[in-house]
């Protein structure tokens, strides 16, 4: 009769527990956020690894079956560096169009500017935005026009600096309002852009907004520095969903949590939002989720993506690339092509890039080029295709070989090592700095004696940061050996197919 009992309390306690576990989720609203950041590749990379756009749109398909309440976000630079969007298609560049008509096809909802947004000019821009059918969300971001400074627009309305989102919760006739804000980094100064300080910008939107939200959110893109600094300047952010960094991470600041996915959908952040019965914020559930060869492509968004691939693979082709053909497979090592790394030291990546210049300029004692060449923003491991060399380097050019006084020389290097942070920080080979100062050859730079540099012909444009001297009228140049052009065997017509041809030799 005991061990009935205790069976019976034993089964009444689990069915008590199941009946409060069932009230208590019965009494909770959940919303959902799908995040992603730094995306410039509609279709998976690393030989279909990882990535694609078709799978993410798997993704946010079922999670949508499941809650109608899912928000798709994209954290800023989208539009470029694209490397598909550097082809021609219809007579003219792509431009970053192939990248917003999927995310329209992916069903994206909201997006703040990436610094990379203002890389081209304020025409490609407008085009882009007025093709996108998500909503632009931007506290800090403005166009200049005319001397005068205004919000950026779409179909002639203006993008506001916040957002509320509305949407029922446990209470009846109480909906849950989340405010929101999107702020981004002011690393590309564009004549047509103003940036107004993220911090002051966030702080005036929110006290604009504060007696009308029940939560805030930020969508930002800036440095993972500058989102603690503004988690602890405004605590009242219950979530920020960054980008610009390129790799995944997970912080909490006081309760303000932050997160930032892998670039190139490598990874895609979801986060629940769990309201309780009184409308409260109770729980941020944040799950990183691999996208990768598990997960389907959706098919109708995979056409799409095959089909502007095609678009841009037979620019490429009629250029004399093959980009589907690997040309070296770097296995568990790394090649990181980010701007943190090229435009501040120097790397394996640029130091390749300069030893393929070198390697196809006969007579060559150095060479070196400017970092801001290396557009990919992202690292490149497993399988390298000639399509990965487009990425690293999608504006290509020619390669000159300049006879050049040491004197010159020394200022190059100099006006380069100076230009930490931004595109004209150099990279090289052939030369090293040491306490003695430069060196060519392990021999100290003589400054009357010419030496043969090969040189990426951007830097004899004068339009570099910092290099407006560096033309080819410069007293400092003997001479300038320009490859022939109808020669297509000599690779210093593109410096892609150098970089390609040095792979192979690394293959070899």
């Amino acid at each position: 009769m005991k061990k009935i009992k205790e069976a019976m309390l034993r089964r009444s306690l689990v069915f008590l527990f199941l009946f409060f576990s069932f009230i208590t989720c019965a009494q909770t609203t959940e919303v959902v956020f799908i995040q992603m950041n730094d995306v410039y590749e509609i279709a998976p990379l690393e030989g279909g690894k990882f990535g694609g756009l078709a799978r993410v749109k798997t993704v946010i398909d079922s999670i949508q079956a499941l809650n109608p309440y899912t928000y798709v976000f994209l954290s800023g630079d989208f539009i470029s560096p694209s490397a598909l969007g550097t082809s021609q298609y219809e007579g003219k560049r792509i431009n970053g169009r192939q990248m917003v008509d999927v995310m329209n096809a992916i069903g994206v909802n909201y997006v703040t500017f990436g610094n990379h947004e203002f890389d081209y000019k304020y025409e490609v821009l407008q085009d882009r935005i007025d093709q996108s059918q998500f909503e632009w969300v931007s506290s800090n971001v403005l166009k200049v026009s005319d001397g005068k400074s205004t919000a950026f627009e779409k179909s002639g309305v203006k993008f506001p600096e916040h957002k509320i989102l509305r949407f029922p919760g446990y209470l009846k006739n109480h909906n849950i309002k989340l405010g929101m804000i999107g702020l981004c980094i002011d690393a590309n100064n564009q004549p047509y852009v103003s940036y107004e300080d993220y911090y002051q910008s966030a702080k005036r939107v929110y006290g604009s907004i504060k007696d009308s939200i029940d939560y805030l959110i930020g969508i930002t893109h800036l440095s993972i520095d500058e989102d603690k600094k503004l988690a602890s300047e405004l605590p009242e952010l219950s979530l920020i969903m960054g980008g610009h960094e390129h790799v995944n991470m997970y912080h909490k600041v006081g309760n303000t949590i932050i997160t930032k996915a892998d670039a190139n959908v490598r990874t895609i952040y979801v986060h629940t939002l769990v309201f309780d019965d009184q409308n409260k914020l109770r729980d941020i559930k944040s799950k990183l989720i691999s996208i990768d060869g598990s997960v389907k492509e959706d098919p109708k968004v995979k056409d799409l993506v095959d089909e502007w691939t095609t678009r841009a693979f037979k620019g490429f082709i009629d250029k004399g690339f093959d980009p589907l053909v690997m040309v070296y497979d770097i296995k568990n090592d790394t090649l990181d092509g980010r701007e943190e790394t090229v435009r501040y030291s120097e790397c394996a990546l640029g130091y390749l890039i300069a030893n393929s210049m070198f390697d196809v300029s006969p007579g060559a004692d150095l060479a070196l080029f400017n970092s801001g060449a290396i557009r990919i923003d992202d690292v490149l491991t497993g399988e390298i295709t000639q399509y990965d060399i487009i990425r690293v380097l999608p504006f290509g050019g020619k390669i000159y070989q300049v006879e050049l006084y040491g004197s010159l020389l020394k200022q190059i290097l100099e006006t380069g090592w100076n230009n930490k942070g931004n595109g004209g920080f150099l990279q090289f080979y052939g030369v090293e700095y040491t306490v003695q100062g430069w060196k060519v050859k392990n021999q100290p730079i003589d400054e009357d004696k010419i030496y043969n540099a090969a040189i990426a012909d951007y830097l004899l444009t004068g339009m570099e940061q910092n290099f407006g001297y560096l033309t080819k009228d410069n007293p400092g140049i003997i001479k300038i050996t320009e490859p022939d052009p109808s020669n297509k065997a000599d690779l210093r017509n593109d410096i892609r197919f150098a970089v390609i041809e040095y792979f192979k030799k690394w293959k070899r």
